[in-house]
């Protein structure tokens, strides 16, 4: 299975576990920063389903949320957490 499946099927999962927010299938789909729909709770519970998701079918230990937070970025959108994602893994 690819990358951007095992995301998208994690977004699903995701939006499926809960009703009080839901990540958009959309690139500029903000997941961290102001403005963002999703509080803090809800983007770790994000990221921990992605690591727990990714290491089902890779076996390798991803952790998403330290790397993301390392950026220092006030923003991160559902493109820019991918790109990163595919980067990440490349190496």
């Amino acid at each position: 299975m690819d990358l951007e499946k095992i995301f998208y099927n994690t977004i699903d999962e995701f939006n499926n576990s809960q009703n009080e927010y839901e990540i958009e299938k959309d690139d500029s789909f903000l997941i961290i920063g102001g403005g963002s729909v999703l509080d803090s709770l809800a983007t770790v519970n994000f990221f921990t389903r992605l690591e727990k998701n990714l290491y089902k079918i890779s076996k390798k230990e991803v952790d998403i949320i330290n790397s993301i937070f390392s950026l220092n970025k006030e923003k991160i959108t559902l493109k820019e957490l991918l790109d990163f994602l595919k980067d990440s893994s490349s190496k």
